[in-house]
């Protein structure tokens, strides 16, 4: 919900948000996209580090796009961005496992 939650936020004067999914040979792929102002390059490098915020003291904490970074890091699985002015555009893929490994892995995460 993060990810939506800051596209909502970029397209301040109204927009287009996308999410699509799709399935590929060992996982699915989330896609997330809008057409908002977009994330200057020199920021890009830093978005998913831990309080890095772009939003005015109380609006946000930083730590959105971190955390997201951190889960989808834990379930083997990657996060990219595209952005640039009137487009952004955030790429999950998540491998998917074997029933049994998953709940295997469910329940040894658990116990940690």
């Amino acid at each position: 919900t993060n990810l939506v939650h800051n596209a909502i936020q970029a397209m301040e004067s109204g927009g287009t948000l996308t999410i699509a999914t799709r399935k590929q040979e060992n996982g699915i792929q989330v896609s997330i996209q809008d057409t908002g102002a977009g994330i200057p390059p020199e920021l890009q490098s830093k978005i998913f580090d831990a309080f890095f915020t772009t939003k005015s003291a109380g609006e946000g904490s930083g730590l959105g796009l971190h955390i997201c970074q951190k889960i989808i890091n834990k379930h083997q699985g990657k996060i990219e961005v595209d952005s640039k002015p009137g487009h952004t555009l955030f790429s999950i893929e998540l491998p998917i496992g074997s029933p049994e490994k998953s709940t295997q892995h469910s329940a040894l995460s658990t116990q940690q």
